[in-house]
């Protein structure tokens, strides 16, 4: 099992956006960059009022994704991500209409490409 973080400072969320790579869905998108000497996987989650809507639609798009990373990775034996690994999923609008299984199919492709690339 991969021991998790999050991400809290505003400026981890800037080093993502500036100097991550980036891997795009139809419900999310996901920067990542691998930070030597840090242990585990840290994760963030963003949902902009521009992109998904008002506050209740951002908590709803930030808890599916949250749900939707626990499933395929947090809670799954097999799951194999890189030591120091920082993460942030940019919830899209489409998050809030794509059915969960979907979802899920997103983000195990999305993980699957970081784990190559990392």
């Amino acid at each position: 099992m991969v021991t998790v973080a999050t991400l809290r400072k505003r400026t981890d969320f800037v080093f993502l956006k500036e100097h991550g790579l980036r891997v795009s869905t139809q419900g999310f998108v996901v920067q990542y960059a691998v930070q030597e000497g840090e242990c585990g996987v840290c994760v963030g989650y963003t949902a902009s009022t521009k992109g998904v809507g008002n506050a209740v639609k951002r908590n709803r798009a930030k808890r599916r994704l949250r749900a939707c990373f626990d499933k395929v990775v947090r809670l799954n034996p097999n799951a194999e991500l890189p030591e120091g690994l920082w993460l942030n999923f940019v919830a899209r609008r489409a998050v809030l209409e794509i059915d969960f299984k979907y979802l899920e199919k997103d983000m195990g492709k999305a993980m699957a490409e970081v784990r190559e690339k990392a």
